[in-house]
């Protein structure tokens, strides 16, 4: 088979897991399993099916396992913030998700038709940069920035608000991608000597670590941890994978520890999300209310869940509610409802994609290229990871 059919037989395959789980939502409401409860489905699945005919016609060689394992992923997400929508503040919150996904897949298909060559945005390097710093710095924009739990990274224009960071990220992996493609040989060769280490010049460093270091001052002034810790784990891949020098690594960890002493000593919010990830149960009923809930939500899932619409997520009753469930903590209720495996098959399938991401890097034809790649597939996948982590308590809970 064509690597084309097999992406289109992936996606039949993934489509009636996303169609048996709305048509479970349909059931717990009350609903007939028809068109009319399934259209969300069937409209999400079309748009993928156009998203495969153009990359059938315009990226013929591209990996198959991609969208389908992007098809399933929004497909599970929208349906469990379906599910819940209607117990939150945001009850239109699922078409707002849905509109989105379509606005996604437009753009990717506008990105197919017109940047064939991804090298060629290596020659608008510094303007990436520049829009970069500029999105991200848009939210202290008074008027037009809002802020919402406590970070100040929305955009609110007329009705309809955006986190400009989202697309600050991808811009700020095109211009890394471009700077490491023309300096990697200059990053990997270390020709300055300090007593018996040999260290690079920090000159072909600069932009990198400027760029690097706005970024991080901007999401932390805007309170946004979570993305500060995004930016600086996918540029400290990005810069190893390109130069293959475990000193970056080394160097990188221990300005992580520095990073988080710092943090710990200087914000408040830091202390008490440190302080509940080592006891949520010590505050149970303030600060630890949320991950406790999570917790407990959890260990209620059992393997197999307690169905879609059984769980504590979107309770109307304060004291069976996990606060922000439709946010940061989605997993919990996909872990209570549909139980340790089928968390674990979300996980899979983040897994899977970090897999064929990383090896579309291995196979792209030019280092720009490459490096976008390892980019974006590890932002995605930190991101995951983030959260998860967070809700499960392997690290401190931070916000994305």
């Amino acid at each position: 088979m064509s690597r084309r059919n097999i992406e289109l037989v992936l996606l039949l395959v993934a489509a009636p897991v996303v169609a048996l789980l709305f048509a479970m939502i349909a059931i717990n409401e009350g609903q007939q399993v028809n068109v009319d409860s399934l259209s969300v489905p069937i409209g999400i699945f079309a748009a993928f099916v156009v998203a495969h005919l153009a990359v059938r016609k315009l990226a013929p060689g591209a990996d198959p396992a991609l969208l389908p394992l992007a098809f399933g992923l929004s497909g599970i997400g929208i349906a469990f913030i379906t599910r819940i929508a209607p117990f939150t503040d945001a009850p239109n919150m699922a078409q707002g998700q849905v509109v989105w996904l379509f606005v996604g897949v437009a753009c990717m298909i506008v990105v197919l038709a017109l940047f064939r060559n991804l090298d060629k945005i290596a020659n608008y390097k510094y303007t990436l940069m520049l829009v970069g710093i500029l999105l991200l710095l848009s939210p202290m924009v008074p008027g037009l920035g809002q802020e919402i739990y406590g970070s100040r990274i929305w955009l609110h224009i007329g009705g309809f608000s955006f986190q400009p960071g989202e697309i600050a990220k991808i811009v700020i992996v095109l211009f890394m991608a471009s700077y490491l493609a023309e300096n990697r040989e200059l990053l990997s060769v270390f020709t300055v000597r300090m007593g018996p280490f040999h260290l690079p010049d920090i000159r072909s460093l600069l932009p990198l670590l400027l760029m690097w270091g706005v970024a991080m001052v901007i999401v932390v002034f805007e309170k946004d941890l979570g993305s500060a810790m995004v930016f600086f784990f996918v540029f400290l891949l990005m810069l190893y994978v390109a130069t293959g020098k475990k000193f970056y690594l080394v160097v990188g960890l221990g300005l992580i520890g520095v990073g988080a002493l710092a943090a710990y000593a200087a914000f408040g919010h830091v202390q008490v999300r440190v302080n509940t990830w080592l006891d949520p149960f010590s505050d149970a009923q303030n600060t630890g209310y949320q991950l406790c809930q999570a917790l407990y939500s959890i260990a209620d899932g059992d393997l197999f869940g307690v169905g879609l619409g059984n769980g504590l997520a979107g309770g109307t009753d304060a004291f069976n509610a996990i606060p922000v469930v439709e946010s940061d903590f989605i997993f919990a209720d996909i872990a209570e409802e549909i139980g340790l495996l089928g968390a674990a098959g979300v996980l899979l399938l983040f897994l899977c994609f970090a897999i064929r991401g990383f090896l579309t890097a291995a196979r792209a034809k030019s280092d720009v290229s490459s490096f976008v790649a390892v980019g974006l597939t590890g932002m995605i996948v930190l991101q995951a990871f983030i959260i998860v982590g967070g809700v499960t308590r392997l690290i401190p809970l931070t916000g994305l």
